[in-house]
């Protein structure tokens, strides 16, 4: 369900992710769409990928703001990469929703990102994340 509601996104394109492993599903905005800052991309116009079902998180980037809040409130953590330094701070992964309403939160959650990556938010911006 995730992942249809995910790729329902209005000019969201579902393609083979640039950066992650394979069978990993990538949010890509088209070139006009693609009007938000350079950190609000992992690769190209690619925002957000989904990992095959074997897994079932995402990595997605989102505003300073929205990831402090959503480590704190325990859906996800800072990517690996971008602890170590390689990547931007605010690269996240969210953790694989488990029922209808986890489906929900990590839906605003992309939203969120697909925002970002629109240039409708600005970095850091205000977000609520449901607890």
């Amino acid at each position: 369900m995730f992942k249809q509601k995910a790729f329902a996104l209005p000019f969201v394109e579902r393609c083979r992710s640039g950066i992650s492993v394979p069978g990993a599903e990538a949010l890509v905005l088209p070139r006009p769409h693609a009007c938000g800052p350079r950190e609000a991309f992992m690769i190209g116009r690619e925002f957000a990928h989904v990992h095959p079902a074997y897994d079932g998180s995402s990595h997605m980037m989102l505003p300073l703001a929205a990831v402090e809040e959503l480590i704190a409130k325990g859906w996800g953590e800072q990517h690996p990469m971008a602890s170590a330094g390689y990547i931007p701070a605010n690269a996240i992964m969210a953790f694989a929703p488990r029922d209808e309403a986890e489906v929900d939160v990590m839906i605003k959650i992309l939203t969120t990102s697909w925002g970002f990556a629109r240039g409708k938010l600005a970095n850091p911006a205000p977000i609520q994340i449901h607890d």
